[in-house]
């Protein structure tokens, strides 16, 4: 039997102590924790119970934690009170858009003091195009082969060559193609472009085509 994972995404939970002073050594290892999740493509989620009173707007703690997450361009949801006394404890964090649930609803299911936070999003996976490529297997040319034609042809006959600069360019090129559909046919096949992550920019771009040539 075989597995299919149509919907890949990352879920990490964190929970912080009530019993215990918010400090700055929370903000410190979560922001460590975004550092890593925030750069992935799939939907991320970061939930859980960080007893901070987030209903509560003049309270640093919050504002500590809403500016933590807006620096990594995430989005920390409204939920409503998530505890049977009141007051919003937990919280979901999600990106701002792939994955990103139009509503989180807290209910209280009777299993706990904290309420069951649960939300819907869209787990259809878009079709990626497809490019149909024409290209040569190089790694299939036997050199001897190739270099053994490219001495007998024109290319290598010095009387056969015109005068023109242009024809002989054009000569050149006819020459070569002949050989390489000779021993080294084109052919077409259908590639699937791989999405980029979205760090991924034009000056990583160059690094890699940099290292690429070193």
């Amino acid at each position: 039997m075989s597995l299919v994972l149509l919907y890949a995404l990352k879920v990490v939970v964190v929970y912080r102590p009530g019993s215990v002073a918010v400090q700055q050594s929370f903000n410190d290892e979560l922001a460590a924790v975004l550092d890593r999740v925030a750069i992935y493509q799939e939907p991320i989620f970061v939930v859980g119970d960080v007893n901070i009173r987030l209903d509560r707007d003049n309270d640093p703690h919050v504002d500590q934690l809403r500016l933590l997450v807006d620096c990594y361009e995430l989005v920390l949801h409204s939920t409503g009170p998530t505890h049977q006394l009141g007051g919003t404890l937990d919280a979901v964090i999600t990106h701002n858009t792939t994955g990103c649930p139009s509503q989180v609803v807290a209910k209280d299911v009777g299993l706990s003091d904290h309420f069951l936070l649960y939300w819907e999003v869209d787990a259809t996976r878009a079709e990626r195009p497809t490019l149909s490529v024409c290209s040569r297997p190089c790694r299939g040319l036997d050199i001897e082969c190739f270099k053994s034609q490219l001495s007998t042809s024109r290319l290598c006959r010095p009387e056969a060559w015109p005068a023109d600069i242009d024809e002989m360019a054009s000569l050149y090129d006819d020459e070569m193609n002949m050989l390489f559909d000779q021993s080294l046919p084109a052919r077409q096949f259908v590639r699937r472009p791989r999405s980029s992550d979205p760090w991924f920019d034009s000056e990583c771009q160059q690094a890699k085509r940099l290292t690429r040539r070193l």
